[in-house]
């Protein structure tokens, strides 16, 4: 039987007839699909939608008592989520393994942005396939895909952008403890965050200077071409979506498509809201240099209660590190480097030491493992110093690791 129910009587294992979507700007065509998690009922609301229809032949009743398990977040006794404890391969070990996951989300991006611009749309089984080998490599190492994502210059941002953004995604539902499902359905959402800047002038995109007014309304209109092309797509979840619609919406409500404010936006939005800013202010652009990882991590926090939640904010800033990738630091021995990884002690990474505070020189490269040794780090440093950025320091780490 077909009935009309209200958003949030909905629970897990009911089967949605129709989203009733009627009257939301024409932007979003939902499949009709069984109802498996319960971070939908916050979409839903976004989209001001109120009620929706179900079949009560094909799932659940919403009076029915049986009572399907939560998908989504894992939560401790006190809201605060939980991170995920996993056995971490080595580095160097992971690192060949990330190189092909790497070369291959290139080739997809190419392949989708150039099936885009020829009206054709994506395939979800291709999609769905790499999100999964992306999410096999972070889990057994969380630095290796993100540390060769970085590898990219400033001709490449468009395509390492969302495999990046897609790959930090990851590194943060498992932080969180989002379950694998809900992981991959965010991570190919974040994968096709931006698939609508494939009809955005290029003109726009790769300009050396900072955009008119007229340009950036132009450049904003990319979330609604997001959303027009993914509708076409049948059998994505609705967090693809909203991913697209609604990843440049801020906390505070000045952000765009409609300017949603606090819950009014998913969580999946803002998490991969986050991840873009972050890639955003750290990777080298046409028009700027990308700043140091703490750089990026300072601004993130500085927008705590602003731009995202004071919870997206504080998970993000985990699950990267306070000295994440990338991030030049000061031993306590006087020497200064590079981290290359984390290790399970969040305040003691692995740094490819390279200067000499006290003498003021470049030194050969060495590796420590400060999770091993008694070392600390001090403060952090000024990559400038060393003569090349913390990104040329990175790829000869990896030249190293070959």
């Amino acid at each position: 039987m077909i009935k009309k129910v209200k958003v949030e009587d909905l629970k897990i294992g009911v089967y949605i007839h129709d989203f009733n979507c009627k009257g939301n700007d024409g932007l979003i065509y939902i499949d009709q699909n069984l109802f498996q998690n319960e971070n939908v009922i916050d979409i839903l609301k976004s989209w001001n939608i109120k009620e929706v229809y179900i079949d009560t032949e094909r799932g659940l009743d919403v009076n029915s008592s049986k009572a399907p398990s939560k998908a989504g977040r894992a939560t401790a006794e006190n809201g605060q989520t939980r991170k995920v404890e996993r056995p971490q391969v080595p580095l160097a070990r992971e690192l060949q393994s990330a190189k092909h996951v790497t070369q291959d989300a290139i080739q997809f991006m190419q392949r989708m942005n150039q099936q885009v611009m020829e009206g054709k749309l994506p395939d979800v089984h291709s999609s769905y396939a790499l999100a999964n080998r992306m999410y096999e490599s972070i889990n057994r190492n969380s630095d290796a895909l993100l540390l060769l994502t970085r590898m990219r210059t400033k001709d490449e941002y468009t395509i390492y952008h969302s495999i990046n953004v897609s790959s930090l995604v990851i590194n943060m539902c498992n932080y969180c403890q989002v379950s694998e499902s809900q992981t991959l359905d965010l991570a190919v959402g974040a994968l096709f965050h931006d698939i609508g800047k494939a009809v955005v002038p290029q003109g726009i995109l790769t300009k050396p200077a900072r955009l008119t007014q007229e340009e950036y309304s132009e450049m904003q209109l990319h979330v609604e071409h997001s959303a027009k092309l993914l509708s076409q797509v049948k059998g994505l979840p609705l967090e693809c979506y909203d991913i697209a619609l609604h990843h440049h919406e801020r906390y505070d409500g000045n952000g765009y498509p409609h300017g949603l404010k606090k819950n009014e936006i998913s969580y999946a939005a803002q998490l991969t809201g986050v991840c873009d800013v972050y890639d955003a202010i750290t990777s080298d652009r046409c028009y700027k240099l990308g700043m140091d990882a703490v750089v990026g991590l300072t601004e993130i926090y500085e927008g705590s209660g602003i731009s995202f939640s004071k919870e997206i904010t504080y998970d993000f800033i985990q699950s990267v590190g306070i000295y994440p990738v990338g991030t030049t630091v000061v031993l306590a021995n006087g020497k200064s480097g590079v981290v290359v990884s984390s290790t399970e002690d969040m305040m003691r990474p692995i740094v490819q030491v390279i200067y000499d505070e006290k003498k003021k020189e470049r030194i050969q490269p060495l590796k420590i493992d400060l999770s091993k040794t008694e070392d600390v780090i001090v403060s952090y440093g000024d990559p400038k110093k060393f003569g090349f950025t913390s990104k040329q320091l990175l790829k000869k780490f990896l030249y190293s690791q070959s």
